[in-house]
């Protein structure tokens, strides 16, 4: 729960604080929800519920309440659309102020239509968080009661019979009167079960289901009571009989609650619709204030647009008389400009004929030297071409000379050529041989001679020693 000192303390914080502040909060309030959505949703998830009966009862208020809740959700997000919408239009034309009296009043009723939105937004919230927080202080105070029985019911020993009856009114917890926002037929019906162990009346579930399906079969009539007695063995007479005095109180001030519960609601939407119409009744007011505004504005600006006319025709006229003055000023100045331009081109015509002449004489002068190249070009190509012929002269008659040579050595190569095989071809003619074995077996000359010479000319010369006196090396110990 946020206080005001911490109220007060964000207020003094800075925008983007307090923006981030907020965003965080969301975000929690957001994860909360999720986690309470999925404690909610795990009993009904499960299909082998021994209460399957009190659980679809239960689907249906709760797919109805997400109903309502979405629907609402929906209701503020178009409501907060139409604010940004309003906001976003108010920015743009502030961007594009112009000092005029009409922008003026145009972002004045943006102002007022935004501010008339944003109070009734507030004030359906508020009708509507006071709704919630009534029944959430029911639902709390219900939810006590059970959590008390329970709690009695744990203490109670295995084996002890299970007590229907609660504490005394003086030990149980006193019920909080203190908030007088809650309606008197409300805090009669809390303190009813606070004070009679809840909707139940200090019953079990299963004994007071029982009871209210024979009490339902009978339509109320007393005669029930000797039935319930078979069907509820646990249960006296007169305990039956008092829980039907409870459950009449039960009901009686159960209507009261409901009938209080619906015209309260009656009369919320009554002072809302009233909220709403006195604000649709005041846009309407500013609504003919301002177009009253608008009519006297319109006049006054007609007045000032009158006004506004006459000194823009004077002022046109004074224009019109500077603008000749102007004019004839210029047409002076250009004629004086022309009478200078004329002096001047006098001069520059005169410096462009000496730069004509200049420009010729370098043209003549470029175009001898030109022909000087050409000429020398000229003779240093006919030199090279009278070069060029001499030595060609002089290589052709070498490749002559040089062509007549070799046609002599050929001429003589072939005439060596051809002396050769005739004296080879004059070999080839048959010739007589004697035959005489004894010259075979003679020996040569050269041997002779050889035999002839005595052993010591022999020794210097360089015939070769008989075989008998070759030089041997020694024969070895072991061969001996």
């Amino acid at each position: 729960m946020i206080t005001n000192h911490q109220t007060v303390g964000r207020s003094l914080l800075p925008n983007n604080e307090r923006e981030r502040d907020a965003l965080l909060n969301i975000r929690q309030l957001e994860k909360r929800l999720r986690q309470v959505t999925r404690e909610v949703d795990t009993p009904f998830a499960s299909r082998h519920n021994e209460y399957s009966d009190v659980y679809s009862e239960l689907v249906g208020e709760k797919n109805s309440y997400e109903q309502a809740f979405n629907a609402e959700k929906r209701r503020i997000q178009q409501h907060l659309q139409r604010i940004s919408q309003s906001v976003r239009s108010f920015s743009k034309d502030v961007r594009h102020l112009k000092p005029d009296l009409t922008m003026v009043n145009k972002i004045r009723n943006s102002i007022e239509e935004i501010e008339q939105t944003i109070y009734a937004s507030k004030e359906a919230s508020r009708l509507k968080y006071e709704e919630l927080i009534g029944e959430e202080r029911l639902l709390s105070n219900e939810v006590q009661a059970l959590n008390d029985k329970i709690e009695l019911w744990s203490k109670q020993r295995p084996g002890q019979q299970r007590s229907d009856s609660v504490p005394p009114s003086g030990s149980a917890r006193k019920f909080d009167t203190s908030n007088s926002n809650l309606l008197p037929e409300i805090i009669e019906y809390d303190r009813f079960l606070l004070e009679h162990g809840g909707t139940t009346g200090n019953w079990d579930e299963y004994d007071h289901g029982t009871f209210l399906r024979i009490r339902n079969k009978y339509k109320g009539e007393d005669k029930f009571i000797d039935d319930c007695i078979g069907f509820l063995p646990t249960k006296t007479r007169d305990q039956i009989q008092e829980h039907e005095k409870w459950y009449r109180q039960f009901l009686s001030i159960s209507n009261k609650r409901r009938l209080a519960l619906k015209k309260w609601r009656e009369e919320r939407n009554q002072a809302k619709e009233t909220i709403l119409h006195e604000a649709e009744q005041a846009h309407n007011t500013l609504k003919e204030i301002d177009e009253t505004i608008h009519q006297v504005q319109v006049k006054e600006q007609e007045r000032i647009r009158a006004e506004k006319s006459a000194l823009i025709a004077a002022w046109k006229q004074e224009r019109e008389l500077k603008k000749r003055e102007i004019e004839e000023e210029q047409e002076r100045i250009e004629k004086k400009k022309q009478h200078d331009e004329a002096k001047r081109y006098t001069g520059k015509d005169e410096q462009r004929q000496l730069v004509e002449q200049i420009r010729r004489e370098r043209e003549e002068t470029e175009r001898i030297e030109q022909e000087q190249e050409a000429k020398q070009r000229r003779l240093q190509q006919e030199i090279r071409q009278r070069t060029a012929t001499v030595a060609i002269r002089k290589f052709r008659e070498r490749d002559m000379n040089n062509l007549e040579d070799k046609l002599i050595r050929d001429k003589l190569q072939k005439q060596e050529e051809e002396t050769r095989q005739q004296r080879l071809e004059a070999t080839k003619y048959q010739v007589s041989i004697d035959y005489d074995p004894q010259h075979l077996y003679e020996p040569t000359q050269a041997w002779t001679s050889r035999s002839k010479t005595p052993r010591e000319v022999s020794k210097d010369t360089s015939a070769p020693p008989s075989i008998l006196h070759v030089p041997h090396r020694a024969t070895p110990s072991w061969r001996q």
